[in-house]
């Protein structure tokens, strides 16, 4: 008899087909099971390690017993009788043994893996105690049946996100973090646990015309208990007004103390050109796209603000956020952007020197551009102040202060960002990158695999991964690593070729 006979015979063969059948059915659940416990989507690996080296003890199994309905027996031998013992013997049991403490040897560490592997967000999130005071504003329904007023809706959420970020007795969450939560089905609780936040807030805008309706409901999430709505109306005009009336409503129904300079920034809330405004929130809008079109289309209608309105100093936040951009992506020399950039800045401070994004776009410039220290590190505790819940800043700045030896300091404002924008991967990738900076090469890792493997096609941590690897002595893998920056980040694929082929050659 051939031995594929013999496998058939001992249906070794139905054996695996079912086991390769069962293995993929547990796959798909785990990769979607995952999700919902907060394990990062790169520990599916480990799913897969479990099902290959299980895979040899179900064969061994196959081919010597039997499951019958008396039980365990052993498979027969091909050339005996129907009247055999098949029972188990004392070596059977001990072999039985064996295969089980295989199994568990391998499904057991695995298991451990897996449970310690959450995503580094979630993991500081389930190590601290949610803090009362904490909020986030989920993405607000758009009730008017227009689907053109989205970008109004969203710039609604900003507004409001930017008011509640300027008490300093709350810590909200940022927008980037909330987007992924458009048109969810995820449970409130749930999505606070991600989060990191005790309290939610859900809205809805219903805009006809020249007058806005916002509806506003506060969560308690851990509960999943409505704990107030309420809803307010205003001509556009007046967008501000309404904002600053609804941020206070929330924060007196959170029990926050506003202080005194807060409260007279709120009432200092003055009416706006609805046409300047609006064009600023389309600006907004794409710049949120952030594609080359979307940037484009975003400075003209900042510019369409300042024309319209030449206070409107968020617009010129919004120009010299773009002119960051230009200097960023080397699109303009670093002279011509101190000339360009800098006097937008100027300007939007001059018309308000109480906006957070202003002082946090003169600390950049002054810092990276100018190499003033002293003046950009003042320029970014101001924005902090202004905006304790600025996490932008917050992370911006801890790169300044570990560049100029206060690693210390740094790595606590990068945990505080960490906090405040949980789910960006901008975010979690510069915290990967602050682990290298201290020399925590292994956390490096850690971090910017996971970011990799939960944002498919986002290549920012690559240079980051390569410089832990080197330093940790695994060059083969650093090689990949900047293989892909050359690939994804800078979509250089020459260069990708280029390294790889000169590292094969030696």
């Amino acid at each position: 008899m051939s031995v594929l006979q013999e496998l058939r015979r001992r249906k070794v063969l139905r054996l695996a087909a079912l086991y390769i059948v069962g293995a993929w059915v547990v796959l798909q659940v785990a990769d979607l099971a995952f999700e919902s416990w907060d394990i990062a989507s790169s520990v599916l690996r480990y799913v897969w390690l479990g099902a290959i080296l299980g895979f040899p003890v179900a064969l061994v199994f196959a081919w010597r017993y039997d499951i019958t309905t008396r039980g365990i027996l052993r498979t027969p031998p091909a050339d005996v009788g129907e009247h055999i013992d098949l029972s188990l013997r004392p070596t059977d049991y001990l072999i039985l043994a064996l295969l089980v403490a295989v199994a568990i040897g391998v499904i057991y560490p695995l298991s451990i893996q897996i449970g310690d592997s959450r995503s580094p967000q979630q993991a500081e999130i389930i190590e601290r105690e949610l803090e009362p005071n904490s909020i986030a504003v989920l993405p607000f329904e758009n009730l008017s049946g227009d689907p053109e007023q989205a970008y109004f809706v969203a710039g609604m959420q900003d507004a409001l996100i930017a008011g509640l970020s300027r008490i300093s007795a709350l810590k909200v969450t940022s927008k980037t973090s909330t987007m992924r939560y458009r048109d969810t089905i995820e449970s409130l609780p749930r999505i606070a646990a991600q989060l990191g936040v005790a309290s939610l807030i859900e809205g809805s805008i219903f805009r006809v015309d020249d007058r806005v309706r916002i509806t506003v409901q506060l969560v308690n999430a851990s509960l999943d208990e409505q704990i107030w709505s309420e809803t307010f109306e205003k001509e556009v005009k007046d967008v501000m007004l309404l904002q600053s009336e609804v941020a206070r409503a929330i924060a007196q129904k959170v029990e926050v103390a506003i202080r005194p300079e807060e409260q007279n920034r709120f009432e200092s809330a003055e009416s706006i050109d609805p046409a300047a405004y609006e064009a600023y929130l389309k600006g907004q809008f794409h710049v949120e796209r952030f594609t080359p079109q979307d940037i484009k289309l975003a400075a003209q209608y900042y510019q369409q603000a300042v024309e319209i309105d030449p206070d409107h100093a968020l617009a010129y936040v919004g120009l010299a956020k773009l002119c960051a951009f230009q200097t960023q992506m080397a699109l303009i020399t670093p002279q011509e952007a101190r000339e360009r950039c800098l006097p937008l800045i100027l300007k939007a401070l001059e018309l308000d020197d109480s906006l957070p994004e202003a002082h946090f776009n003169y600390a950049a410039h002054m810092i990276w551009l100018r190499y003033n220290w002293e003046e950009g590190e003042a320029a970014f505790q101001r924005a902090i102040d202004l905006n304790p819940s600025y996490a932008e800043a917050r992370m911006f700045y801890s790169h300044y202060l570990t560049l100029v030896g206060r690693a210390e300091e740094g790595t606590e404002q990068m945990r505080l960002a960490l906090e405040l924008d949980p789910l960006n991967p901008f975010v979690q990738s510069m915290y990967g990158m602050q682990l290298c900076l201290i020399h925590d090469f292994q956390g490096c890792i850690r971090v910017i695999e996971d970011v990799m493997a939960s944002t498919p096609g986002f290549g920012f941590g690559y240079s980051a991964l390569a410089w832990a690897y080197h330093d940790l002595g695994e060059d083969d893998k650093a090689i990949i690593a900047m293989a892909n920056d050359f690939r994804v980040t800078v979509n250089f694929p020459e260069g990708e070729l280029a390294l790889e082929t000169a590292y094969a050659e030696g």
